[in-house]
């Protein structure tokens, strides 16, 4: 069985626009950020921002064969595009904890998809 995992950090006012202009370069460096993902045994990884009224949220959905590996290899990676994600994300997000509460209800998926 996989994990699968939603978080939701809370933005720094004034800082989604940049957390966007960094996605922005993550969509156009693909290939770097799926080599990353083969890493760490990460199965899928969608990043969103929540526009709520007490202000911007980053949420993660992810898929991993075990997410707390994913994590330690994203931690010890060296990998460009991981450094740079780093830096953004201590720059853009509030504190990085962790704010959403969330409990897996179920999780499927298409199994003839083949991915």
């Amino acid at each position: 069985m996989v994990d699968v995992v939603l978080t939701k950090q809370r933005i720094e006012p004034g800082k989604t626009e940049r957390l966007e202009a960094w996605a922005r370069e993550i969509r156009d460096r693909e290939s770097e950020a799926i080599e990353t993902l083969r890493n760490e045994r990460m199965h899928s990884e969608t990043a969103f921002v929540e526009h709520a009224d007490d202000g911007d949220y980053l949420v993660y959905y992810m898929k991993a064969e075990d997410i707390d590996a994913a994590y330690e290899a994203y931690e010890e990676s060296s990998h460009d595009i991981d450094e740079g994600h780093k830096r953004v994300l201590t720059e853009v997000l509030e504190t990085g904890e962790n704010v959403g509460e969330y409990d897996l209800l179920y999780h499927l998926d298409n199994p003839d998809r083949g991915d």
